[in-house]
C-alpha cells in the first residue's frame, strides 16, 4: 500500500516539508500551493525535483494570524478571496504584513506555541524571560 506521503527533511531546528504537503492538507493544486507560500512570504526551497519549505515557519505564521482578535486571512484560491465585500473589508488581509512576520519570529510566540501545546512550562518561562531581556537591551526609537 503506497501512502504517497510528502517527503521532510529535519535539520534539528527546522523541518522542511515538501509542498505536496500544503497540497494534500488543503486539497489544493501545487500552483495555489505555491501561492500560499508567496502570501505567508516564505521562498520555498528546490531540492532535486522537489519543491519544500519550512514547516516550522508556516506554523509560526499560521499561528499568529489564527490567534483571536487577529484579521482574518484571504487565501489564494479560497471562496472568501472571491467576494468583493471581504476583499474591501479592512480586517481581512490577502498577504503577510512585516508586521506579523516579525511577530512570528520572536521568542514570544514560540512560548505561545509551547503554551497552546501543553509543553513543558519550564520551557515556556525561558522563552519569555529571553523575550523580556531582549525588548530591555534595545534602543527606544
Amino acid at each position: 500500500m503506497d501512502l504517497n506521503l510528502p517527503k521532510t527533511f529535519d535539520f534539528g531546528g527546522t523541518e522542511l516539508v515538501e509542498i505536496k504537503h500544503l497540497e494534500t492538507t488543503f486539497g489544493i493544486s501545487h500552483r495555489v500551493a505555491l501561492k500560499y507560500l508567496h502570501v505567508l512570504h516564505i521562498k520555498p526551497m528546490y531540492i532535486g525535483n522537489g519543491v519544500f519549505f519550512s514547516l516550522q515557519t508556516f506554523n509560526r505564521i499560521i499561528f499568529v494570524l489564527s490567534r483571536p482578535g487577529s484579521q482574518g486571512f484571504l487565501f489564494p484560491g479560497s471562496k472568501g478571496k472571491k467576494r468583493d465585500d471581504l476583499q474591501k473589508d479592512s480586517d481581512y488581509l490577502t498577504e503577510v504584513t512585516e508586521y506579523i512576520l516579525m511577530e512570528a519570529s520572536t521568542p514570544q510566540i514560540l512560548a505561545e506555541m509551547a503554551a497552546s501545546s501543553g509543553r513543558d512550562s519550564s520551557m515556556i518561562k525561558k522563552l519569555i524571560a529571553a523575550d523580556n531581556a531582549k525588548s530591555r537591551k534595545e534602543p527606544k526609537k
